[in-house]
């Protein structure tokens, strides 16, 4: 049946103009605005849908089409409120609402109102469709408020999906600028070329630069074969040469330790080629820990415990297999996508200086001589001499959850140099629990514990976990009942 004759049947034999010109009927309630042939097939359909019937419709380009012919009749509000009502349909399929989220975000930012429209856009952000354009649109809010770390990460984000994007790169180095942040300028290599001059074996094709250590620099990338972005690690040119085979070695050695620990809060290492010098990551788009911590200030006891527990988690997986990280800090703590969206995980990385297990002591827990390696702040007072077993990475792991919540790490400059530890130096004050203040001794006694300056009074890594497992579980409760 064609639509014109269907709305017939429907409009009880008269014509879509007839019942526009028609005037109300004085015991019928008035409208609050005119009907049109539009509006009157989608309640139609939501009707028919309720009963079971068309909904094949529902989902067809149709239902945009109506929408798109209220709002450009002048029915904005109109259009609005049936994509609101039609995202609450629960047989709308999963393509088609995203399409409608899309769509009314647009909607929400033409009539200068994408406040209204944010929880959408915020869905959209994982959506590879749509997440440019929140990127966008999200950030185009942030500086509308003057929040410019949130800008910036939103215009970062943008940049990593499409470099070229108008006005991007501008606005990300004013935006550095202003929140005080240097990063490498996009398209900047080590030796100041073109990135097009880098090899990187053809299937990746590089954007832009995030990073650089001692050994590489690490660059967004897109995976022309599997149509994602991905880390591309490359080694510097300078030890790139036969005389410098050490150099070549220590590199992909930390790509094979990273790539035998496959665990979801470990970062995965997706191709690794060393004619190429090339190491292959997953991207982990959502920024660093050290970032967080930075932009957005300390953590609550609730979310630092979740991520205290993915991170012994973690070095849990690590040490079964006999590896120690020893550079556990949060510029090595990682998010795929923005941490605080719900569900998104820290991921452990860069294991350029962890510790390799001998074959014959590949479970052994004794402490192993090795170079004084790490970052000061977060090394315990053993491997400050060089020794080194897992109990290093528990006693980062209470600094870095210190950290979270304090913002800053036990020490200040000078105690962090002169290397004294005290096991009173984790002692959390009381202000840190605000409406919790149950969980406050419990929380201390595991955070002093962890940290304590005798690596032998220090729990094992799956011990640790399993403390901190049962410290959520108390903080949720008491989260809870605060409420």
């Amino acid at each position: 049946m064609k639509l014109t004759a269907w709305l017939r049947h429907k409009l009880g034999g008269k014509k879509p103009d007839q019942l526009l010109a028609a005037p109300p009927s004085p015991s019928e309630p008035q409208p609050t605005h005119l009907a049109d042939a539009d509006e009157v097939y989608l309640q139609a359909l939501i009707a028919d849908v309720a009963a079971g019937r068309r909904r094949d419709q529902l989902n067809g380009n149709e239902v945009i089409e109506h929408i798109d012919a209220l709002w450009a009749r002048g029915h904005e509000r109109l259009a609005i409120e049936w994509i609101e009502k039609l995202l609450s349909v629960p047989e709308v399929d999963p393509a088609l609402t995203m399409r409608l989220r899309a769509s009314v975000v647009e909607r929400y930012d033409q009539r200068r109102d994408i406040e209204l429209g944010l929880a959408h856009a915020e869905v959209l952000l994982g959506d590879p469709k749509y997440a440019l354009r929140a990127h966008v649109l999200l950030a185009e809010y942030a500086l509308h408020r003057g929040d410019n770390a949130a800008a910036l990460r939103h215009y970062e984000a943008v940049l990593v999906r499409d470099v070229r994007y108008p006005n991007a790169l501008m606005r990300v180095e004013r935006l550095r600028a202003a929140v005080g942040r240097h990063a490498p300028a996009p398209g900047e290599t080590i030796a100041g070329g073109d990135l097009r001059a880098v090899d990187s074996g053809g299937r990746y094709r590089l954007l832009r630069e995030l990073g650089r250590g001692a050994t590489g620099a690490v660059y967004v990338a897109r995976d022309t074969e599997l149509e994602r972005d991905v880390a591309v690690k490359l080694l510097h040119p300078h030890l790139a040469s036969d005389g410098k085979a050490a150099a070549l070695a220590t590199f992909f050695r930390e790509a094979r330790i990273t790539a035998s620990l496959r665990h979801p809060n470990i970062v995965a290492v997706l191709d690794l080629d060393e004619r190429a010098r090339r190491i292959v990551m997953e991207l982990a788009a959502g920024g660093t820990l050290r970032e967080l911590l930075r932009e957005r200030g300390r953590r609550s006891p609730r979310r630092a415990i979740e991520r205290h527990v993915q991170i012994l988690s973690a070095l849990a997986a690590a040490h079964r297999n006999g590896i120690v990280h020893r550079d556990l800090k949060p510029a090595n703590l990682m998010f795929r996508r923005d941490p605080d969206w719900p569900g998104v995980e820290v991921v452990l990385g860069d294991f350029g200086v962890a510790h390799l297990p001998d074959q014959a002591r590949a479970n052994a827990e004794q402490p192993r001589a090795a170079d004084a390696v790490g970052t000061l702040a977060y090394m315990a007072p053993e491997q400050r001499r060089g020794e080194v077993s897992p109990a290093v990475d528990v006693f980062a792991a209470a600094v870095v959850l210190f950290e979270m919540l304090q913002g800053a790490t036990p020490w200040t400059r000078e105690q962090v140099l002169a290397g004294a530890r005290e096991h009173r130096d984790f002692m959390l004050p009381a202000d840190v629990f605000g409406e919790i203040p149950a969980v406050a001794e419990a929380f201390r006694e595991h955070v002093m514990l962890l940290g304590h300056p005798d690596a032998n009074l220090r729990p094992s890594a799956e011990d640790a976990l399993k403390q901190a497992q049962q410290l959520r579980a108390q903080i949720i409760v008491a989260t809870a009942d605060a409420r």
